[in-house]
């Protein structure tokens, strides 16, 4: 009996242990993320703007009025083509640098780290780089293009190809996806190579057959995390603004139709126009939808992610 009421109190020790160490964590999500949360949800069920004075309860009337804006639905298809090219140009980029610096070559520690570097870099001082990179008069890009003679004028990259220069910044911080995809490599075993090499199988079919199917867990979490983090894009629609940005003006000016994501107009509703509820409301339904899709995700991404483990199906 002492020994088993000896234990008991140990277990209760480690419990009270274990949840104070966790009251701040907890303390913290709480204050500063759902209680913030919560109380969005609450003004997006009311009429609520900037100066209103006894906001009324139209409960889902401006979910309603979002799904009926063209506008709003416009911002929503042009945030879906950002993701979809975002995701795709990362991953696959990532994946072609880890297959080039998966090999012993001289140097491979040192090109890792400067691929990867970007990614650390904050994301507004990368938006202005390629603001200055892409500019028409003095962007670097169009010199060196004007040097090799692929073009004879300059061209205004911002104003003609918005959605493309705002996608680029993607490949620009691909060094993340490639640390997954190095990672991945290798834990897929040497021993099926040298199989597969005694098979006759080249290159290619080694990696369509044992590479893609080992490191489907990888793509499958890249995709998930892109997808998500596309989907919010925010600061890129302003910095990449083809109009002119002229210090605390930078959030005055929307982006053009064609790159102002859904983030950047919930923003624009509440800040700009003062239209708390309905923004709210906006980015409420930007969240659904990113619940939405992670759930599809996990749901099917069993049909095609590769396991060792076999469910009760035998699968």
């Amino acid at each position: 009996m002492p020994s088993i009421r000896k234990r008991s109190l140990i277990e209760r020790d480690k419990r009270v242990s274990f949840y104070l160490f966790l009251a701040p964590w907890i303390f913290g999500f709480l204050a500063f993320q759902a209680a913030p949360i919560i109380w969005g949800f609450y003004l997006s069920l009311q009429n609520r703007m900037a100066f209103t004075r006894n906001p009324q309860f139209i409960w889902f009337g401006n979910y309603l009025k979002v799904l009926r804006d063209p506008e709003i639905l416009f911002s929503f298809g042009t945030t879906f083509v950002y993701t979809i090219s975002a995701t795709v140009l990362a991953v696959f980029t990532g994946f072609v640098l880890a297959l080039l610096l998966e090999k012993p070559v001289w140097g491979r520690g040192v090109f890792r780290t400067l691929l990867y570097f970007p990614y650390m870099i904050p994301l507004i001082a990368v938006g202005w780089i390629f603001r200055i990179f892409l500019d028409k008069d003095t962007g670097f890009l169009n010199m060196v293009l004007i040097r090799l003679g692929l073009i004879s004028s300059n061209i205004a990259w911002l104003q003609q190809f918005p959605r493309g220069s705002i996608v680029s910044l993607s490949l620009w911080q691909a060094g993340w996806s490639m640390i997954i995809f190095i990672g991945g490599l290798s834990t897929i075993p040497k021993e099926l190579y040298e199989v597969s090499r005694i098979d006759g199988a080249n290159y290619l079919r080694r990696v369509r057959h044992i590479m893609l199917p080992l490191i489907s867990p990888f793509i499958f979490f890249q995709c998930v995390v892109s997808v998500v983090y596309a989907m919010q894009v925010f600061i890129q629609a302003y910095i990449l603004n083809p109009r002119p940005l002229r210090g605390p003006f930078l959030f005055q000016t929307s982006p053009p139709r064609e790159t102002f994501f859904i983030m950047a107009r919930g923003f624009s509703t509440v800040i700009a126009q003062h239209r708390f509820s309905y923004g709210l409301a906006i980015l409420w339904l930007l969240s659904a939808v990113i619940l939405v899709i992670t759930a599809f995700f996990v749901k099917f991404g069993g049909f095609w992610v590769y396991t060792e483990i076999e469910d009760k199906g035998g699968r």
